[in-house]
């Protein structure tokens, strides 16, 4: 799945300024993705390449949604957190269950766990191996909305990735680049300058005098 994943985010970057949006889903309604599979050894080369898939995830240049039906546990709350903004439906359930199999959880796993529930929800969650519920999981901050329903995910998802689409790429983009690249100057200056020079800042302005919609073509 990781390698998979990665190879579906090199394809992406290949056509990346004319994709605004990617939506990250699992197959069905009853999980958006479960973990690993325990009853086989996953290979050491996959294992040491997550990490760094996680990292991509992070740091890819356009807004990935998780839409999160059912079951979202160990390996697959890890993908979920290492995405822009999470959506959960109602039937939706997470966990980190590391301590009930007796494995050690990662330490990027348990950084980025902190960066988005805080320090206390993340011992809370690590210590006990406990699945928590949607509810739970949105008032710690872990997901931003539950839908009610399948089909009322759906369309809230869709609704969301259009809105962002609307926006000016470049904007969302350096936007992005400062929150999961903060260290790096120069991306950060790159991204800046790449908006400030560009046909969408004139764009902009102008929709605003002129009272429209704008027209944004990432450039």
């Amino acid at each position: 799945m990781w390698l998979g994943l990665s190879n579906l985010l090199d394809d992406c970057l290949l056509n990346y300024k004319t994709i605004r949006v990617l939506i990250l889903t699992g197959h069905g309604q009853i999980s958006f993705c479960s973990g690993a599979d325990l009853s086989e050894k996953e290979d050491d080369d996959i294992s040491h390449a997550i990490p760094t898939i996680r990292i991509k995830l992070l740091q890819f240049p356009i807004p990935i949604i998780a839409k999160i039906n059912g079951y979202c546990l160990g390996g697959g709350l890890a993908l979920a957190m290492s995405v822009d903004i999470r959506i959960a439906s109602q039937n939706a359930s997470f966990s980190i269950p590391a301590v009930k199999l007796g494995l050690s959880c990662p330490k990027d796993i348990i950084d980025r766990l902190i960066k988005l529930v805080g320090e206390s929800h993340a011992k809370m969650i690590l210590y006990t191996g406990d699945r928590i519920s949607a509810q739970q999981a949105y008032s710690i901050g872990l997901i931003q909305y539950i839908c009610d329903n399948h089909d009322n995910l759906d369309q809230y998802v869709l609704d969301l990735a259009q809105r962002i689409s609307c926006n000016a790429p470049l904007s969302v983009r350096s936007i992005k680049v400062m929150i999961e690249n903060g260290n790096d100057h120069l991306a950060i200056k790159t991204a800046i300058d790449a908006c400030q020079n560009s046909n969408d800042i004139n764009e902009g302005r102008s929709a605003f005098r002129e009272k429209r919609q704008p027209n944004f073509q990432g450039c």
